[in-house]
This record gives C-alpha cells, sequence and structure tokens, in this order.
C-alpha cells in the first residue's frame, strides 16, 4: 500500500485550492484601487497587473514582435524555467481561468458519470494555434490578444469593472464582445468536456507544455494499482494513457485528482529522473491487467509523444504561413479614419497591430475617458481602446501622469512630452452650436479649455486647430444632445 494517509492527500488538495484563491486574488488585487476610486470617489494610488508580467506566451510574442525589454524582468522566463521542475503546474494551481474552470466543474455533475476511453488523447490543435499566434507576432499582436488566456482573463475582468461595477447601463453592448465573448466560450467549452480548452485550444498551455515534456515532477504508480481505471476517469486533463501508470507530462497540471480517486492509494508524486530518461513506453499485453505492476514508476517507463510525422510538420508550417499572411489580410478591412486614440498611442495602423486589447489603459483611467471599440473603427479595432470625450474628457499632465503609458504591457502607448500630447481635433458643428444655430451666447466649451483652442468671435466659437490637444473636455461639456463639438482623430 501506498504510504499517504488518505487525509493527508485530502489537505493536499484543499492547500491547492486555497493556493488557487490566493493567486486569484492576487491576480485581481490591482483593481481594488479602481472600484474604491469609481464607487467611493476615493483617491488611490493606481497598480500595474501583476498577471501579464508572467505571460510566457505573450511576452514571447513581443519578442518575436521585437520587443525585448521584458527579458529585463524575467518573470515569464522564471515560469518558463519553472515547467522544466513542475510541468504544467501553472495551469492547475495558478492560472485564474483554470482555477474558475475548476471552481464551475461541479456544477456539470453529469461530468462524474461519463467514462473516459483508455485510448482517448487531446488535440493536437493547441500546438498548430501555437504556431500560428506566434508566426503571426512578426507583424501583429493582435491574435496573442485574441488567443491568450490570461489577456482574456484580464479583459474580462477589466470589462466588468469599467461597466457593471459602476452601473454604466449605456455601454453595456460592448461587453460581450471585448470582454466576455472569448470568457463565455470557454466557459461552453468547460460545459461540454473538462479542461476542453486547456487541453486542446489553449496555446500558452501549448507552449509551457514543450518543456514540461522533462518535467522533474513525477507521477508514481506503485504495484497496488488494480486497473479500475478510476484514475484516468477523473484527470481533467486526460494526461493518463491507455496503462495507469503511463503519464503524458506535457497535459498532466498535477491537480492530484488522480491521487484522491484511487481507491487502493497507489498513487503519489514526488520529484524523480528527467521524463526524457523515462522515455520508454510498454506494451500491452493481454494478460498483462492480471497482473499487479512491479516495481516503481520509473521502472515501468511513462507515455511517451510519437515522432514528427510529415503530416504533423505541414500542418505547423501550414499554420504558421496563415498566421504570417493574417495581419496584412486584416489590413484590408481597417477603415481609412481611425479612432481618437489615448495621448501617446502608435500611429492608426501601428497600434492596432500592437495593442493586444488587454484594456489596462481603460481600468487605469482617472476620468473614465477610455472605452473598448466595438466596429467604430472596423474590425481590426474591435476591444482597442479609444476616447469618448462624452464619458469623460483626457486628463492631460499634471493630473494624469500618463497612467495608461504606464501600464501598456506591449509599448501601444508610450510617454511623451507634455507639450507634444495631442489627441486630436475639435470641431464645432455650426448647425447644431447653439453660438452658431440659434445666436445664443453658449461658451461652454470655451471655458471648458484648457489649451485656449477654444474661443468666441463675435459671439461664435472657433478652435484653435494649433493649440487644440484634442483633450475632449469642450465635448464632454456641451449642453447639446449629441454634442455640437466633437474631436475627431489627427
Amino acid at each position: 500500500m501506498s504510504n499517504v494517509p488518505k487525509n493527508t492527500i485530502g489537505r493536499v488538495r484543499i492547500g491547492r485550492r486555497l493556493v488557487q484563491t490566493g493567486f486569484l486574488l492576487l491576480f485581481l488585487f490591482p483593481w481594488l484601487p479602481v472600484l474604491l476610486h469609481r464607487l467611493y470617489g476615493k483617491e488611490t494610488q493606481p497598480m500595474t497587473s501583476w498577471l501579464l508580467p508572467f505571460d510566457v506566451l505573450l511576452n514571447g510574442s513581443k519578442a518575436l514582435h521585437g520587443e525585448f525589454a521584458w527579458i529585463v524582468a524575467g518573470a515569464a522566463l522564471f515560469v518558463a524555467a519553472g515547467s522544466w521542475v513542475l510541468g504544467r503546474s501553472f495551469c492547475g494551481w495558478i492560472c485564474p481561468i483554470g482555477t474558475i474552470l475548476d471552481w464551475i466543474r461541479p456544477l456539470f455533475f453529469w461530468q462524474r458519470k461519463k467514462t473516459v476511453r483508455p485510448s482517448a488523447k487531446n488535440s493536437r490543435l493547441r500546438f498548430r494555434i501555437l504556431v500560428f499566434v506566434l508566426v503571426a507576432a512578426f507583424l501583429s499582436l493582435q491574435f496573442t490578444g485574441w488567443l491568450d488566456p490570461l489577456v482574456i482573463f484580464n479583459r474580462t475582468v477589466s470589462a466588468i469593472i469599467t461597466n457593471l461595477a459602476i452601473f454604466d447601463l449605456s455601454n453595456l453592448r460592448i461587453l460581450p464582445f471585448t470582454g466576455f465573448l472569448l470568457f463565455a466560450v470557454i466557459v461552453i467549452l468547460e460545459f461540454l468536456q473538462p479542461r476542453f480548452w486547456c487541453r486542446n485550444v489553449c496555446p500558452f498551455g501549448a507552449l509551457i507544455s514543450l518543456p514540461a515534456h522533462f518535467s522533474l515532477m513525477n507521477r508514481r504508480v506503485t504495484n497496488d494499482c488494480t486497473y479500475c481505471g478510476e484514475c484516468r476517469n477523473m484527470c481533467p486533463m486526460r494526461a493518463i494513457g491507455p496503462e495507469p501508470h503511463e503519464t503524458r507530462y506535457a497535459d498532466c497540471t498535477f491537480c492530484l485528482d488522480c491521487e484522491a480517486a484511487c481507491p487502493n492509494q497507489g498513487i503519489s508524486f514526488g520529484f524523480g529522473k528527467l521524463a526524457s530518461s523515462r522515455w520508454k513506453k510498454i506494451p500491452p499485453t493481454d494478460g498483462m491487467k492480471d497482473q499487479p505492476i512491479t516495481g516503481s514508476y520509473e521502472e515501468t517507463g511513462s507515455m511517451v509523444p510519437g515522432t514528427i510525422s510529415r503530416r504533423r510538420v505541414l500542418e505547423l508550417v501550414a499554420a504558421g504561413g496563415v498566421g504570417l499572411a493574417a495581419a496584412p489580410a486584416l489590413n484590408l478591412l481597417r477603415p481609412q479614419t481611425g479612432l481618437v486614440r489615448p495621448p501617446g498611442a502608435l500611429p492608426e495602423a501601428q497600434f492596432t497591430q500592437t495593442c493586444i486589447s488587454c484594456q489596462e489603459c481603460i481600468r487605469i483611467c482617472p476620468s473614465q475617458a477610455l472605452r473598448p471599440a466595438l466596429f467604430e473603427g472596423g474590425l481590426t479595432s474591435i476591444g482597442t481602446p479609444y476616447l469618448s470625450p462624452r464619458q469623460g474628457a483626457c486628463s492631460f499632465n499634471p493630473s494624469c501622469p500618463q497612467l495608461c503609458a504606464q501600464v501598456c504591457p506591449v509599448g501601444a502607448i508610450r510617454s511623451i512630452p507634455v507639450h507634444k500630447m495631442k489627441t486630436g481635433i475639435a470641431r464645432v458643428n455650426h448647425n447644431t452650436c447653439l453660438a452658431w444655430d440659434q445666436g445664443v451666447k453658449c461658451l461652454v466649451c470655451v471655458e471648458a479649455c484648457l489649451s485656449d483652442a477654444a474661443k468666441s468671435e463675435n459671439g461664435r466659437v472657433i478652435v484653435n486647430a494649433e493649440k487644440c490637444t484634442g483633450c475632449g473636455r469642450c465635448e464632454s461639456g456641451c449642453p447639446v444632445p449629441g454634442s455640437a463639438i466633437k474631436v475627431y482623430p489627427l
């Protein structure tokens, strides 16, 4: 029998839940100051995301895109190196989406009765998606933002807090597209099969599963195993092969569910030899199931991935080709006129190729002037930030020390000198302006302008394009429904 008492296994599983909850709260903590500021008006110190710096996929894509500054921090390198030691433990213990999926899985009670076929394997689609994302990163980071689970989580939480938390019902229409859509897809997939996204689609998991093949953490099966298959049925990642002692370390997240499911306590986890030294697959025999496993797990070997066939190579090459062609194809869909972007944003074409729609800048904006785009700027701008002056004007320095540039994880928004801050140009609609159309002495926009760009001449408002910074204070304060003065992109 195994030397691991059952109550110890239970404590370890509870410990895992506590670790998952702790990391989830840690990643959510940067949103706390935003909630306090927006709900109670309290001035708080803004925080950058504690999650995205550890994103291996995002930082790898940035390197391919030409941004190498992330290597100095080394947070993503720490996660990648940890995969050699602890396999895909990040997916099972730290990833916030994985934590949420584990929380909601008990709701899908019918999955407990399903029996997993011994020959069931996970799709290799995730590796094709990984190649697609990495190759596309040479030209555009957009696809990384769309498919990276950590970015999806960040965007979802940002959408909830910046809209629902302040009861901004006028902007709920954007939520399904810029925040909830992909997250909802992940939850629906979980409804169908446990960890379906993690096993078959997630490019982040595919990336860290490559070094996980050499994991020092082992799953051991003793000779107490009776081949009942309970461990295989319980495993949410389908990481157990046809024989109970066979472990696919590229899929195993060390969730410990199989250890708890074993009726004979014949499964344990611990450090051992490198997976590369255990790559021996024992072919099953007819009488093997009637015999106990002799020796420890290291002696019986582990399940190893098969050799890469020519077909798989062609599939990966095709995925890379599609990724390389996807960014130029999206450029054809970009409209001629863009949106009013935050101060310091890259030129429109470069901005949409660099922005990952994480919505960190939207979360941090003190005046709530930034909003995620739906179709206002075309397909390539979905989820990207733009200035919506009717919601709030941009607070140029010194009231806002370029917070959007500070929190941008990919450099789509960069710090610039104060005298160069210019988001757009305000223009007056003479047909609706009270001072032009009706001769009313309305100077709200003139009084609101901080750059002395809006002036009154003979009772009518004019805008000096050279002085206008496009902050949107004039548009925000205009009493005309829909505003008679609007900020347009440069």
